[in-house]
């Protein structure tokens, strides 16, 4: 139960006029008149202090004294009894709130309490002190300050739906709960924080029939304000949406029609209409967010409500689920550059523009979430493998440097540094690299050593003409995971026949990678090379033009692998051609050597 916090200012106002013992009188410009301070001890009820003697006026008549006067006052300026013990109540309710600005909480408390012994009718002031009650386990105390408040104003509903709260959630009397709850419906039937309490001791009961019957009698409100129908369907999707956003489909009806209603009344309202946008996106229906997006953008003014700070960003992410990429695009670029600090935005632009194959353009906005969030290390991670796939080893390098230095103790900077100084033949660094990843796995971090992190380490370990270290380090990756072992049967027969060493035992290991997979284009090279290596050049040519039958796209190594063998076969021209196609996909200078000694040739 929480208390209701719309405010203690009209007691303020009133309360100061008497705290500290001054009494205030008024001129005629409202301006306070500070009177003498009265010791506060000779102030009691039916007693007044003592007169000076010089309270009366010399004609005789009543004056307005400077002093508390010793006289009767006249019958119209007297207080009733039921005004002092309201004013007293003022007084006391200044006090408790002076020793709540002292940090004085339990003096504060009993404040409020001696208050609402004055004057039990202030509703809000009773549900707040009921609530700290509850809080320190005083539910029957609370639920006599409640009781009191419903006796003292007997048509107010927010005491009879906290007092409703209470039984049900902390004395657990769903029957009593009921009581209370269906008194305040009586009295407010368009008050949505009834229906709420009702809704709650339902569920709390495991009543989700009864909370459904609670949902349909308050749909049938008549109110006009979108929050009560917001607030409807928020109880709802609690009622009906799974973990997963899906419901049955009579209750995605039900919902969308309450949420409906809530943008019709809301049409000219952001906040409302942005929030029915969420509901849509939260139960799986993106597409029909976007509208209501669009027109809470629309709407938009300086308003600094939390559900309007990345409207953009969440307009963006509803094209992209709806497959529009560019307004998408569009919509998230818009959002930087009105706040350039939208870590979000940037992240979904640059894995809108990595699918889209714009590699420079995502670089750019994941450079740009490492300047806002240096603090998570996968964004250093992302970043250095946009720069690799640009063939930016050195902006890769550095990345990754950077990050080994700000996350000493994250096991997988290191092994990520060491393959991207890998790839950028800084061999011996990245032998060195691999070896203390693997020492702080070992003692840190034992899951990080997989078979995909023994055949990176291999990898660098024959890039770097360590081939028995490779071997090794590639037969642990297949020991560890069947999932890499095709891969790695490959590799140690591609780089025992490539160097001419081991011939007949590189072909075991191809022949177990196909046996894996036998349609697989670089397998099909590795065999067709190790045939051309054999001096079999007719079943080579076989092999690697299903090799490259069998690849998505051509690949420099097989066509020149296939430029060499046409040219063992006396095919000089085809040779030529391969070689060429070759080089246009990746600059190798050994291949443009093959084409500029075999032209003559072909020329006879």
């Amino acid at each position: 139960m929480k208390p209701f916090r719309s405010g203690k200012t009209k007691w303020i106002g009133a309360a100061f006029l008497v705290a500290g013992g001054f009494l205030f009188s008024f001129s005629a410009f409202g301006a306070p008149v500070e009177r003498k301070k009265v010791p506060r001890a000779s102030i009691k009820r039916g007693v007044a202090p003592k007169l000076p003697p010089n309270s009366v006026s010399r004609d005789g008549g009543e004056v307005a004294d400077l002093y508390p006067s010793a006289r009767a006052a006249a019958p119209d300026l007297a207080l009733t009894e039921d005004n002092a013990r309201k004013a007293e109540a003022l007084a006391t309710f200044a006090q408790a709130l002076l020793s709540g600005d002292a940090a004085e909480k339990e003096k504060e408390l009993e404040g409020y309490r001696k208050t609402l012994a004055l004057d039990p009718g202030c509703t809000e002031l009773a549900i707040q002190v009921a609530y700290e009650l509850t809080k320190r386990n005083d539910a029957p105390g609370a639920i006599q300050v409640l009781k009191d408040a419903i006796k003292a104003k007997p048509k107010e509903p927010l005491p009879l739906v906290y007092l409703a709260q209470l039984y049900a959630r902390q004395l657990k009397k769903p029957d009593l709960a009921q009581k209370y709850a269906d008194q305040a419906l009586a009295l407010a039937p368009d008050d949505f924080q009834v229906h709420n309490a009702l809704f709650e001791i339902q569920m709390a009961a495991n009543q989700p029939q009864k909370a459904e019957e609670v949902l349909d009698r308050a749909a049938k409100s008549k109110t006009a304000d979108p929050l009560y129908w917001i607030q409807l369907g928020d109880l709802s999707t609690r009622l009906y949406l799974k973990e997963d956003g899906s419901a049955e489909a009579d209750q995605v009806q039900r919902m969308n029609a309450i949420y409906k209603k809530a943008a019709d009344l809301g049409k000219n309202d952001p906040v409302a209409l942005a929030k029915v946008g969420d509901y849509f996106v939260l139960s799986r229906q993106v597409t029909d967010a976007i509208p209501y997006y669009q027109n809470a953008l629309r709407l938009r003014t300086s308003s600094d409500d939390p559900v309007l700070a990345n409207l953009r960003e969440k307009l963006g992410r509803a094209f992209l689920v709806a497959d529009q990429p560019d307004q998408a695009i569009e919509n998230l670029e818009a959002d930087v550059r009105e706040n350039s600090m939208r870590h979000g935005s940037y992240e979904l632009l640059g894995e809108i523009y990595l699918k889209k194959g714009n590699l420079e353009k995502a670089m750019r906005n994941f450079e740009q979430i490492l300047l806002i969030d240096s603090s998570r290390p996968e964004n250093y991670l992302r970043l250095a493998d946009i720069y690799l796939q640009l063939k930016q080893t050195d902006k890769a390098v550095e990345t990754m440097r950077t990050a080994r230095g700000k996350f000493p103790d994250v096991p997988r900077i290191v092994f990520v540094l060491a393959m991207t100084l890998s790839q950028a033949k800084k061999h011996t660094e990245a032998m060195t690299a691999f070896a203390e990843s693997q020492a702080e796995a070992e003692r840190n971090n034992q899951e990080l050593l997989t078979g995909a992190f023994y055949f990176q380490y291999g990898a660098a370990a024959e890039q770097a003409g360590l081939l028995d270290k490779a071997a090794e380090l590639l037969r642990e990756s297949i020991r560890l995971d069947p999932a890499v072992a095709a891969e790695a049967y490959n590799y140690i027969g591609y780089m025992w026949v490539d160097r001419d060493m081991n011939l007949d035992e590189a072909g075991e290991m191809i022949k177990k990678a196909l046996e894996a997979e036998p349609d697989n284009g670089a397998f099909l090279d590795s065999l067709g090379w190790l045939h051309f290596k054999k001096g079999d050049y007719e079943q080579a040519l076989k092999d690697l033009l299903r090799a490259i039958e069998n690849m998505k796209k051509e690949d420099p190594v097989v066509l020149d692998h296939l430029g060499d063998t046409y040219y063992k076969l006396g095919k000089v021209s085809e040779a030529i051609n391969h070689w060429q196609r070759s080089l246009a996909l990746e600059e190798n200078p050994k291949v443009k050597d093959k084409i500029d000694a075999a032209k003559p040739s072909a020329a006879n």
